[in-house]
């Protein structure tokens, strides 16, 4: 296991590599959500504040900014080292993934998952920049991991606290991943009051630094950051919902435009948007399940819009089989009342739920894409084994 969890690894980090130095480049600037985690980090790595170029504070959560200010700090401002570290987490997750078929569907699909989840397109992309996703989806599989191993002691479950805590310390939704799975638990008939009340207070105390530091500066409770307001508004306001090509989509206006006050401080201008984002909701409930509607296909959307139509092709050829044996996986698995599914089912619902309310593309499902991979490995297995008994020709009868 140990050659095979290195030959895994070695694939997923050198595809990884190839990609970020024929297709990105290793030192092509940073652009976007990523400028701002490469200007806090930097900021860090020098012993400066946690500040943005743009000024805000805490807009952006601290678990890959901390991550990449590591690297940082030991590598200068190197945007190579980033995106090497970016192929080095990828390559854990590809690891971390086979541990976890082994453990729940088998060891047969979970190399399977694993091989596939390391030469999968969408996986390969994001770790050529300078985002959460490849570190979130690491801490994703890890969570996933240690909830199913939850079941055998206190210990499993207050690693699964923490590690739902640092998901959310990259990515806040994702403290769904503790909510969700305690449902799981639940429905499962494994929860139990120590074992809840121990991961949830290991959640919270992992959580409680960044809180205090965040009303320290802000001098108001802020849990992680000062943008959940921000993101509502911006997946659920009136272009969202009225222009075709933009439903479902985040559409990114200024203060000025959405008629916010200037000059606010970042935490009453997340209020603010709180606010917009909940009465336009509100006034506009009529529109909202098909705007919901949309934000779902969204998050499993075939058709992405990407820069060449070959990247297009791409990502339509390769996702459409994995969510098809997804669905037969799961299908296959709530017909066999398997006790794994409910927990690879937590990353998925947690995506799902935050790309309906807020607003969904791939990046918003990438945390999940290994545990859907798993699944698609296993439905591909059920559904082979089935063709492979269906072709079977009755045996000749023998003679006497």
């Amino acid at each position: 296991m140990r050659r095979i969890h290195a030959a895994v690894f070695l694939l997923a980090f050198l595809a990884r590599l190839a990609f970020q130095g024929l297709a990105v480049g290793f030192d092509s600037p940073p652009r976007d959500d990523a400028e701002q985690y490469d200007s806090i980090a930097w900021s860090l790595a020098q012993g400066g504040p946690y500040l943005a170029d743009d000024g805000y504070r805490s807009h952006r959560a601290p678990g890959y900014t901390y991550l990449l200010a590591g690297t940082y700090a030991i590598a200068g401002h190197s945007w190579m080292a980033g995106r090497v570290v970016q192929a080095l987490t990828g390559a854990m997750t590809c690891s971390l993934l086979l541990a976890l078929g082994a453990a729940t569907v088998g060891p047969a699909i979970g190399l399977f998952a694993a091989l596939a989840y390391a030469v999968f397109p969408y996986a390969i992309f994001f770790c050529g920049f300078l985002l959460t996703e490849p570190l979130c989806a690491l801490l994703t599989v890890a969570a996933t991991y240690a909830l199913w191993r939850a079941r055998s002691g206190l210990a499993w479950g207050a690693l699964w606290g923490f590690l739902c805590a640092l998901a959310a310390l990259t990515r806040p939704p994702m403290a769904l991943l503790l909510a969700l799975g305690v449902i799981a638990l639940v429905w499962r008939g494994e929860a139990r009051f120590r074992k809840l009340a121990l991961a949830t207070a290991v959640f919270g105390l992992t959580l409680l630094p960044w809180t205090i530091r965040n009303y320290a500066v802000h001098h108001r409770i802020v849990p992680v950051t000062t943008m959940g307001g921000w993101v509502l508004w911006e997946g659920n306001n009136p272009a969202a919902a009225v222009d075709p090509d933009l439903r479902g989509r985040a559409i990114h206006n200024s203060p000025e435009e959405d008629g916010a006050p200037a000059g606010l401080p970042e935490t009453e201008q997340d209020a603010y948007y709180f606010r917009a984002a909940l009465r336009f909701m509100r006034t506009h409930a009529s529109d909202m399940p098909g705007l919901m509607g949309r934000k779902l296909a969204r998050v499993f959307n075939l058709f992405p819009q990407l820069e060449s139509r070959a990247l297009r092709w791409i990502a339509r050829l390769t996702l459409l089989p994995v969510l098809v044996c997804a669905v037969a996986g799961a299908v296959v698995a709530i017909a066999r009342r398997e006790a794994w599914l409910a927990m690879l089912l937590v990353p998925v619902a947690a995506v799902t739920v935050t790309g309906v309310v807020y607003w969904a593309d791939a990046r918003i499902r990438a945390p999940a894409d290994p545990c859907i991979m798993l699944l698609a490995a296993y439905g591909c297995a059920a559904m082979g084994s089935r063709l492979s008994r269906f072709s079977r020709k009755p045996a000749s009868p023998q003679p006497h």
